[in-house]
């Protein structure tokens, strides 16, 4: 009987044993079959630690295998793929995150088309990709620790902005800033009655413009029954006139070209005969001024000017006295 209990407490045991290891496994997620080794190059991998879980759209397909530091100051982590591999992205990638607030870090594989829009994310994978194709391109997330960090920090500035604006708006500030709107308001109406006096203005200016575009559309028609009606007058018969009085115009206009030719021709020749002539007048007037001759002498005696001047006052004298006395000149006599 004791024996048969010791039996049944071994088999108690194993049975426990082997549920333990099924439910170790199942919850692992393990799988069994071949095994894929993949390396990925990080700057750096946070609080990622061996035997994180490996992740592809949000199912665990491996675990991290191993860390180690390499060249060029990178930091290598092997991705151990266990069971059938699953069908990998084209251009993959390897994104380091905290999965939760108590320190787990994943390992998310992702394309190269499907990356976070993180400026920071996109550029470690870009150098990653740099460094060469021999290892996955991977870039670290910021864990949630650093982000609660960063958010007290913002937090605590926008306490400090806070502070000062409320420092800053006082009951002074409120009060001007109150005048502010009423100057704002009072301006609003200012320009309300500024609008409403210019309106009739501006209804006047479109009147006159309504004006403007009238006259010119007269004078535009104007201007084209002006053409058409020198486009009927401008006929073949009309065209033929004109050109017929221009060529005469034209002869007429060379013959009087002819007859000033020669008469400059005429003047030409007669050069040296008008030259003498003035010559010869210079020198009698020449004699004149200097008093010789006749007509020099009477031009600087006066003496015969005021004897004619005698002449015609006796002259004037006689026709009065005979006038007067006409008998003493005339005597009639009938038988």
């Amino acid at each position: 009987m004791k024996r048969a209990n010791e039996v049944l407490v071994g088999v108690v045991v194993l049975v426990a044993v082997a549920l333990v290891v099924v439910g170790s496994l199942w919850i692992s997620q393990q799988r069994f079959g071949g095994v894929l080794l993949q390396e990925a190059r990080f700057r750096t991998i946070g609080g990622l630690q061996v035997g994180d879980p490996m992740l592809l759209r949000g199912v665990r397909i491996g675990r991290v295998e191993a860390v180690s530091l390499g060249t060029g100051n990178w930091v290598n982590v092997e991705l151990r793929i266990a069971g059938e591999p699953p069908e990998l992205p084209e251009r993959p990638v390897a994104i380091i995150f905290s999965a939760t607030l108590f320190g787990d870090w994943s390992v998310q594989i992702l394309s190269q088309d499907a990356l976070p829009d993180d400026p920071e994310v996109n550029r470690q994978v870009l150098e990653a990709v740099r460094a060469g194709p021999d290892r996955w391109p991977g870039a670290t997330l910021p864990d949630v620790g650093q982000l609660t960090a960063q958010a007290g920090r913002i937090a605590g500035d926008i306490a400090v902005i806070s502070g000062r604006v409320q420092d800053a708006f006082d009951a002074t500030s409120a009060r001007r800033l109150r005048s502010a709107f009423l100057d704002f308001s009072q301006l609003s109406r200012s320009l309300a009655t500024i609008a409403a006096q210019q309106q009739a203005t501006l209804g006047r200016i479109g009147g006159n413009l309504d004006t403007g575009t009238a006259s010119l559309a007269r004078s535009a028609a104007a201007i084209e029954r002006a053409a058409s009606r020198a486009d009927s007058a401008s006929d073949r018969t009309q065209l033929q006139s004109i050109l017929s009085n221009t060529d005469t115009m034209a002869r007429e206009l060379r013959r009087a070209a002819t007859d000033l030719r020669g008469i400059t021709g005429a003047a030409s020749a007669q050069q040296e005969a008008i030259a003498r002539i003035i010559a010869r007048s210079d020198s009698i007037f020449a004699r004149v001024q200097a008093g010789e001759g006749t007509l020099g002498r009477l031009t600087r005696d006066t003496t015969l000017y005021h004897e004619s001047i005698e002449a015609v006052r006796s002259l004037r004298d006689l026709l009065l006295d005979i006038r007067q006395n006409p008998r003493r000149y005339f005597q009639f006599s009938v038988f």
